[in-house]
């Protein structure tokens, strides 16, 4: 059986995803030699993480913010070859990668742009994904006991907002920086300090699986493509199962993939 054209660009996000998921295992490792460390004391609970972890978990967010651009523009370029009335007549106003792509500011403004631009289709109509997200996000208090949250359409087009936004003022350190407050993937201090916990860095790699699924079986859906996606070796060395667990994208690929795992 043919696979679905737009296959390539799912098989590359492992690769795209690959730095934000190692710099996310680091942190755990260290996290759990913290924890180690204080139960051989005599210690209880985990401890504190260290001024350290919330450096590694801002970077787990930037990287994947590189990645949903690769992703995207990786996604725009295959669908183009295979869909070639999508070509503008004067392409160099649309180019989709390089220094002048139309993403190279992943916001959903722009992602959208690139996809209706080229295809008449928005993506925002099948963003839909779960995130962890903290009391003190949702109006309680506290930090680190989380519960999961179904983020769609418009509010899972907030969730990517944000996480570009904090990608960018990190990257330039801009401190006016004025951030667009969204449950699960920063939290800010009454000062201003943005800060990223464990579970935004999490969701931020979780999202982008979630999001690479249902984008690119939408996008394949509005051109036409029937071919299935199939699920190969590597997304599950990845961890992908477990990133897509109880998930809406989980389900679609439980349902449609050839060789999906048994959820």
């Amino acid at each position: 059986m043919a696979l679905n054209p737009l296959q390539a660009p799912v098989d590359e996000m492992i690769a795209y995803l690959r730095d934000a998921q190692m710099i996310n295992r680091v942190t755990q490792e260290r996290l759990d030699q913290t924890t180690a460390a204080r139960q051989a004391l005599g210690k209880g609970g985990n401890g504190s993480p260290g001024v350290e972890h919330s450096a590694l978990n801002r970077g787990s967010v930037v990287a994947a913010v590189g990645a949903l651009e690769a992703f995207n523009e990786d996604l725009a370029i295959t669908a183009q070859k295979r869909h070639p009335q999508a070509t503008p007549p004067l392409n160099t106003w649309y180019n989709i990668a390089g220094k002048s792509g139309m993403v190279q500011t992943p916001s959903p403004y722009n992602l959208r742009k690139l996809f209706w631009t080229f295809f008449r289709y928005d993506p925002q109509d099948d963003w839909d994904w779960l995130v962890k997200v903290a009391p003190s996000e949702t109006g309680g208090t506290g930090t680190w006991r989380t519960s999961t949250t179904r983020l769609a359409k418009a509010d899972a087009s907030q969730f990517l907002d944000t996480m570009v936004k904090v990608r960018h003022g990190f990257a330039h350190q801009d401190k006016d920086q004025k951030l667009v407050r969204c449950p699960g993937i920063a939290s800010q201090t009454p000062t201003g300090k943005i800060v990223i916990h464990s579970h935004h860095a999490n969701n931020a790699v979780s999202v982008l699986v979630q999001y690479a699924v249902l984008t690119a079986d939408g996008l394949a859906r509005a051109l036409g493509f029937a071919e299935p996606f199939r699920w190969i070796k590597p997304m599950s060395d990845a961890g992908w199962a477990a990133l897509l667990a109880g998930t809406p994208a989980g389900t679609l690929v439980s349902t449609t993939w050839k060789g999906a795992p048994t959820p």
